[in-house]
């Protein structure tokens, strides 16, 4: 044995010592606080349980009277200036001696309550006559339109819904970050999806409000929602887009939080911590639908542009790794065409199409979907458009069915969620406006806790930007 080579095997049990060190490092380095899935925050308990009957509340119920508005001190009541009628009908049956109805549609019930998921369980009806009511929660989001009820018969309806607070739990001592969500356009931070309080709109031909329970359960799943204003709830006006109106199309075992807000870029969701907020509230189970395009395309927004086959798929892929840490699913969601139907945002739909393939990402085409979709209505078009950027109610309605077409065939873990008498739509084929864009979804831009009036939108407002 020559010298040379009883030289290297004497360093054999250092370098097995010095493999061993390594990857004992990578494991001690994969065991670090920060590159571990984050816990999600503590489950905070709330329940709450109102009868609306005008005689003796029935018992565990707190009674309300139909004059009693919302204040921050009691902390529920009517709100939003609604004109809300006590009717009586007599009797020793507490469920059958009365409810509340509007003198004018909508009326609106507010419970101050912490951010979370909310089951809310409402019965509705009158002893002597008919009602039909439309429930929506929050910022307009429709739970379900035109329950019907014949005289002397109640229905117990259970919907969902998310309430949050533009405050984020404060970073460590000298961490960067921020304490709450940044909000430029005007208004914004008067909305209803911002305030205190979950809000439910009683809406239709004669809404009936007979009992209402309102449980927080901390197990429900949450799809979280990222977009521009062509994915944002509305300030006012009826309708919304996709989101506002896609509620009423699952059961009542999911909760969906709109997070999109106009001017918003995939580049501008992180770094205006709006992505800070979805992640303080996401846990294992959650779904992430992201649309971003039609301001990421906007070269001239230097701050915010992103380009379709660089930075634009590397912010989705910041939304890919953070969703995935937390034991949740991205779902990528092509942006909807302009009303020109030209390819506007074409290259961000097909950058979007690109990162799924190559990341396995579950993926709607919505682009594709809303090109055939315009194409359908020739020149009714105009009737699915506010302007040449944003969807009417009826633009949204529409979308919202192909989103549940979508999702039906791409994220079957999200599709188990879905109402089961789901009517699909071929885009080919657009149906009618549904009959609750008729009504209005109530004031535009509430003041957080204002029992009086909504205050109109400033002329100049960015509130239409896209």
């Amino acid at each position: 044995m020559n010298a040379s080579f009883r030289f290297l095997r004497s360093l054999v049990p250092s370098l097995s010592l010095a493999c061993w060190l390594s990857v004992s490092a990578l494991r001690l380095a994969a065991q670090r606080p920060e590159d571990q899935a984050l816990a999600p925050p503590p489950p905070v308990n709330a329940e709450f349980k109102f009868d609306f009957t005008q005689g003796p509340a029935r018992p565990g119920f707190t009674p309300v009277a139909a004059d009693l508005n919302y204040s921050v001190e009691r902390g529920y009541g009517f709100d939003f200036n609604s004109k809300v009628v006590g009717v009586t009908r007599g009797g020793a049956d507490p469920a059958r001696a009365g409810h509340v109805t509007g003198s004018e549609s909508p009326f609106f019930f507010s419970v101050k309550v912490p951010e979370g998921n909310y089951r809310i369980t409402v019965t509705l009806g009158d002893a002597q006559g008919d009602s039909a009511t439309t429930l929506r929660t929050e910022a307009g989001h429709l739970m379900t339109a035109g329950v019907v009820t014949t005289a002397g018969k109640f229905e117990t309806r259970t919907i969902v819904a998310n309430v949050r607070r533009p405050q984020i739990p404060a970073p460590p001592q000298n961490a960067p970050g921020g304490t709450e969500v940044h909000m430029f356009l005007a208004g914004e931070a008067e909305a209803r999806c911002w305030d205190e309080k979950l809000t439910i709109e009683f809406n239709g031909a004669h809404p009936c409000l007979v009992a209402m329970e309102i449980v927080k359960d901390n197990a429900l799943p949450t799809i979280f929602v990222a977009g521009d204003s062509t994915v944002g709830d509305p300030r006012r006006g009826p309708g919304g887009n996709w989101p506002t109106q896609i509620c009423q199309f699952f059961k009542p075992e999911i909760a969906l939080c709109n997070s999109a807000e106009g001017g918003e870029t995939s580049k501008s969701f992180v770094t205006g911590l709006r992505m800070d907020k979805v992640l303080s509230q996401m846990k294992a189970g959650d779904f992430f639908l992201v649309q971003f395009g039609h301001n990421d395309s906007k070269a001239n927004w230097p701050q915010t542009y992103t380009d379709p086959a660089t930075s634009f798929k590397a912010y989705l892929r910041v939304f890919l790794e953070e969703t995935r840490r937390r034991g949740a699913t991205l779902v990528l969601v092509t942006p909807m065409e302009r009303r020109t139907n030209g390819d506007t945002v074409g290259a961000w739909a097909r950058a979007m199409r690109e990162l799924a393939a190559q990341e396995n990402i579950p993926l709607i085409d919505q682009w594709a979907a809303s090109k055939e979709l315009w194409t359908a209505m020739g020149v009714n078009v105009n009737s699915a458009f506010s302007d040449q950027t944003h969807l009417s109610g009826y633009g949204g309605y529409l979308l919202a069915k192909l989103m549940v077409s979508g999702i039906r065939k791409n994220v079957p873990a999200l599709a188990k969620f879905l109402v089961d008498d789901f009517k699909p739509m071929d885009p080919a084929h657009p149906e009618p406006p549904a009959e609750y864009l008729r009504q209005s979804p109530g004031p535009g831009v509430p003041t957080r806790g204002a029992r009086g009036p909504a205050p109109a939108a400033p002329a100049a407002s960015r509130a239409q930007t896209p």
